[in-house]
């Protein structure tokens, strides 16, 4: 297995932590552990041995809660959502099989793939139409060969959501060859009209949904993730975990089980939290119309635009990090040229520093004097 070098993940695990502002996230602020735990005390008698493998019954039934048909067999708890998908995969493709990605999408999936030896074919999200999916093209590309769909929704970057009749259309166009459904929904529960979006979970026999506490819970640092699927692929998913992780870490699980308690207050936390913090990130857009075009975010802290200035994405963020302290993600990490992914879901004195400092590099390519919305 020989895996491409995931670009935006380099960059970050570079830079995230050396960075003044930091605006790559695509998550909401995290909690602290005295948030998270409603009394710190009630895990100091938390043994530290290994946990249970596929997790503990208690964790995998609140996941299971909010997937529709799924219960804890039906549930491995994971490293955070990028082990639930490299375990998806891992277990799913072979060399020589297809793999259908819906582009952009973050390239963990489409990394893996390429890596398994299989052939990977891209389908796009339409930006003139607000990047939704086009499944004509969907439905040309899947075939008798192709293994595995794979769809990150809500999506990243483009913080847009299929919608019930765009999710009806894949699992059809899938099920008529026989493929698998890979759905990242990690996500999900970030949308800021405060309307949980549709789940691919419950809508086949032959899905596989993947999700975790890191964007919406506000919660990253526990890594903790969950694959959601049929038990046989439960099964062979816990057979490769075998050889990666073995088991989800004793006192984040226990962490985990007090935040899916909490589920509704956690989701409407962060859902405040981008309702506060977008119109920054609008008002600074605004003001450069002429150069920028975005889609407005449905859900998650991040949004997507294409712009005009007259540098590619990865000089231009470059600059941005080593001259400015401040780091985005370069469009061409989504294989998306002239765009950035720009976060919101941060601190909104990290935003708006940030956001001068962008108006800063863009003045000094000559573009024109830094606008005055960003505060």
């Amino acid at each position: 297995m020989k895996l491409p070098t995931f670009e935006m993940e380099r960059m970050q695990s570079v830079w995230e932590h050396r960075v003044r502002y930091d605006l790559s996230e695509s998550g909401v602020e995290a909690l602290t552990l005295e948030e998270a735990a409603r009394d710190v005390r009630e895990l100091l008698g938390t043994r530290l041995g290994y946990a249970e493998g596929v997790g503990r019954e208690a964790t995998r039934a609140l996941v299971g809660a909010f997937h529709d048909g799924a219960g804890p067999e039906n549930v491995v708890i994971t490293t955070g959502t990028s082990e639930a998908n490299f375990l998806a995969l891992g277990s799913l493709v072979s060399a020589g099989d297809e793999v259908v990605v819906v582009m952009p999408s973050y390239m963990q999936v489409h990394g893996i793939a390429t890596g398994l030896g299989a052939r990977v074919r891209e389908v796009w999200l339409r930006e003139e139409r607000g990047w939704t999916l086009d499944l004509d093209a969907l439905a040309a590309a899947v075939n008798a060969r192709t293994r595995l769909v794979c769809v990150c929704t809500p999506n990243n970057p483009t913080a847009q959501a299929l919608t019930r009749t765009d999710i009806a259309g894949v699992v059809e166009v899938a099920s008529r060859h026989g493929a698998w459904i890979l759905a990242d929904e990690v996500y999900r529960g970030a949308e800021l009209s405060g309307e949980e979006s549709a789940s691919f979970s419950g809508r086949g026999e032959r899905i596989v949904v993947t999700g975790g506490l890191s964007k919406v819970y506000g919660l990253p640092g526990l890594r903790i993730g969950w694959i959601v699927a049929p038990p046989e692929r439960v099964q062979a998913a816990l057979r490769l975990k075998d050889y990666t992780t073995i088991a989800p870490a004793t006192v984040s699980e226990r962490l985990a089980e007090i935040a899916l308690e909490r589920r509704t207050r956690l989701l409407e936390r962060a859902r405040f939290l981008l309702n506060e913090r977008w119109p920054a990130l609008e008002a600074w857009a605004a003001g450069r119309s002429r150069e920028l075009h975005w889609t407005p975010p449905r859900a998650g802290g991040v949004c997507f635009f294409s712009y005009r200035f007259p540098i590619d994405s990865t000089a231009l963020v470059d600059r941005l990090i080593r001259e400015y302290s401040t780091m985005v993600v370069p469009g061409i990490h989504f294989r998306a040229e002239r765009h950035l992914r720009i976060g919101f879901g941060m601190e909104p004195r990290v935003l708006h520093a940030g956001l001068a400092a962008i108006d800063r590099l863009l003045a000094s390519l000559g573009d024109r004097a830094p606008a005055s919305s960003t505060g």
